[in-house]
């Protein structure tokens, strides 16, 4: 196994019974972005300036606020809030209205975490195909883990190319795990269901009890809090 900083997150978080492992890996990089946004990067001028563009979505921000530093998410909101205030127009005037409109309607939507997070899993989805390319025992790591939620598992397939010559075996790989993956789920769901009928009140969960927590994942991810 080749180790090294790009593929590290991988090889700690590719193992038997982990729900998504690429949810586990955006995690790790969304606290450590929430992290950065509240210490080094409150003083980095390019950082501020990209936070006074697009601050933070709900998500992050409660994210942010749920952390002890509040300070610097405080300074972090003067700047965006004074950014989106020269925006603001005192007017009568219906375009002008308009304009601003389309600016506070989505105000909340962007998001600098977001954006830092999407890079950096682009960045792993490819390194996955590439490790499934280079290295001779990952196929194994790969088919070891339980499946990914349909999320990351769409972006794993649209980055396939990275396999190269290994594409189609790639692929082929990833989607009879996930197919596996989604059969075991669905047979856990439909035991969780019988077990709400008194009749099958001696009947063994064998795991399910948690099917429908895990078809949650399966089906929206795995956010960090």
């Amino acid at each position: 196994m080749n180790y090294h900083i790009g593929n590290m997150l991988i090889y700690q978080e590719f193992v038997p019974g982990n729900d998504c492992p690429l949810c586990r890996i955006r995690n790790i990089l969304e606290k450590r972005l929430a992290e950065q946004y509240l210490n080094e990067s409150v003083m980095e001028d390019f950082q501020r300036r990209m936070v006074n563009e697009k601050g933070f979505c709900l998500h992050h921000t409660q994210m942010l606020l749920a952390r002890p530093n509040k300070l610097s998410l405080a300074l972090q909101h003067i700047t965006r809030l004074t950014a989106l205030k020269s925006k603001l127009e005192i007017t009568a005037e219906p375009k002008t209205a308009a304009k601003m409109a389309e600016i506070f309607c989505h105000s909340g939507e962007t998001c600098v975490i977001c954006d830092g997070v999407e890079v950096n899993m682009i960045r792993y989805y490819k390194t996955v195909a590439e490790m499934f390319l280079a290295e001779k025992n990952f196929k194994q790591t790969l088919q070891e883990t339980d499946g990914f939620c349909l999320e990351h598992f769409g972006c794993l397939l649209k980055y396939a190319s990275f396999a190269g010559r290994r594409k189609k075996d790639y692929i082929y790989t990833l989607t009879s795990l996930e197919k596996k993956s989604m059969e075991k789920l669905l047979t856990d769901l439909n035991r969780f269901a019988a077990k709400h009928d008194y009749r099958n009140a001696d009947m063994p969960w064998e795991g399910a009890e948690k099917a429908l927590e895990k078809s949650v994942i399966k089906l929206h991810g795995d956010q960090a809090k």
